[in-house]
């Protein structure tokens, strides 16, 4: 039986830009980007919804890595496309830079986790015995705060719950060691972090920047983790800055 089709939003723009596309992280949406979106006037921009997640949410759906990076190579298409990739979508971003080169012109990778290297927080691997109510319950409260999962209300409970599945492979990626070779991302890259982010995502981000061909690093001053959400502004500079180191 064919799989439904992921959720698209595509905004039109200058046709001799290239294409944006963003990938959101674990337990996210598309719709975290609009507000760096509105801030990107004339740029032809796509974003989605993960396989898993919001509009993308379906029963029986197969949630792992390959399938991301293949639904991924299924949107850019026939036109090589700037990736722009919050936390987990940064690897899947980096992923298709390495694999299918030719389709991928610049990368934005902002915070993606690397759990292979031993100095990664065992707090984000998923225990054997978890349930995936565990899984997202903890994962909303270590992401929001304390004591935050029972302030929401139950239809959002619900919401995330029926993407335990998708966070759990997500939680699971990269435990067997890289999931892409950096030597193989020929397209330029620019890192980015916020400046009040944790030292492990920090330390990711520079790690990466260190091995990465082509790769140059941003700081999003006063921001952490969730800069696409909280500084549109400096994330939106972000993306042009990417967008301006695509290849003549």
């Amino acid at each position: 039986m064919t799989e439904p089709a992921l959720f698209v939003a595509n905004y039109p723009g200058d046709p001799d830009q290239p294409r944006v596309i963003f990938i959101h992280g674990a337990m996210d949406r598309h719709n975290s980007f609009r507000r760096t979106a509105r801030r990107l006037e004339g740029l032809r921009l796509s974003m989605y919804d993960r396989r898993g997640y919001g509009r993308s949410r379906r029963a029986r759906m197969t949630c792992d890595f390959s399938r991301h990076a293949a639904d991924l190579l299924q949107i850019i298409g026939d036109e090589p496309a700037v990736l722009i990739g919050h936390s987990m979508g940064g690897l899947v971003a980096l992923h298709a830079a390495a694999v299918h080169p030719t389709q991928v012109v610049a990368v934005g990778a902002f915070e993606p986790p690397s759990p292979w290297h031993h100095w990664w927080p065992d707090m984000w691997i998923p225990e054997a015995d978890e349930t995936d109510h565990d899984i997202v319950r903890n994962f909303h409260e270590r992401i929001i705060g304390p004591g935050s999962w029972d302030r929401i209300t139950e239809d959002l409970q619900d919401q995330y719950l029926t993407e335990g599945h998708a966070l759990r492979n997500d939680l699971e990626v990269g435990l067997d060691g890289p999931i892409f070779d950096p030597v193989h991302v020929t397209a330029p890259v620019t890192m980015g972090h916020g400046g009040n982010s944790t030292d492990y995502h920090v330390q990711s981000v520079r790690e990466f920047a260190e091995e990465l061909p082509d790769a140059d690093l941003r700081v999003i001053e006063a921001s952490a983790h969730g800069a696409h959400r909280s500084h549109p502004d400096a994330f939106a500079e972000y993306v042009r800055h990417v967008v301006s180191r695509v290849p003549a």
